[in-house]
């Protein structure tokens, strides 16, 4: 990696307050909110923490104005482990920093679909990073872990998030993806997001 590369994660890191997993991990849910100043997150596509971290200054040649990217925290709690079927009309980078892994599930528009563990065991499949396609339908669980009860996570947007590009899964729209993506049915009634 080049040095160049290597000074800019740094100064990221360092602005936006990241901390290992090591360090996160020792820490209660209330601790980690208030280390990174985490705020209640306002819309009911992603109930739970977050704190913006990242917004571009470079403006996204779109027909509405958005950033070029934007990345935040984003903090699934006790009282928030379920975040229900929604679709935005970005690409979107999830990335795992500590806690409780996620379980995503993901339909994709070629009525594909697929689930993955975003968390820190890469030796039982877990991945670290997830690039979810824009017009992807995603929903989310925070995974059951003894050892935590929460888990955070990074989430980039290209281009940027706005409250107007994500819409949630209203119930016509729920029996829709069940009959377009029967074999996640099962898969997704398991998780509480059927």
């Amino acid at each position: 990696m080049k040095m160049w590369m290597l000074v800019i994660f740094a100064v990221a890191c360092v602005s936006s307050g990241c901390a290992t997993p090591k360090d996160l991990r020792r820490l209660t849910k209330q601790q980690v909110i208030d280390a990174l100043r985490l705020q209640p997150m306002s819309d009911e596509a992603c109930p739970g923490y977050f704190r913006m971290t990242y917004e571009s200054k470079t403006r996204a040649a779109l027909t509405k104005d958005r950033p070029a990217a934007s990345l935040i925290y984003y903090m699934m709690t006790p009282e928030v482990t379920v975040d229900p079927w929604h679709i935005i009309s970005s690409d979107e980078i999830l990335l795992y920093h500590s806690g409780a892994p996620m379980i995503m599930m993901l339909l994709y528009p070629d009525g594909s679909w697929k689930e993955a563990v975003l968390g820190p065991e890469a030796d039982k499949g877990h991945v670290m990073q997830e690039v979810i396609p824009k017009n992807t339908w995603m929903g989310f669980v925070k995974r059951e872990d003894p050892g935590y009860d929460w888990g955070l996570y990074g989430v980039m947007v290209v281009p940027g998030w706005h409250i107007d590009d994500i819409r949630m899964a209203e119930p016509p729209e729920l029996k829709e993806l069940m009959s377009r993506y029967p074999q996640a049915v099962p898969r997704g009634r398991e998780l509480g997001l059927f």
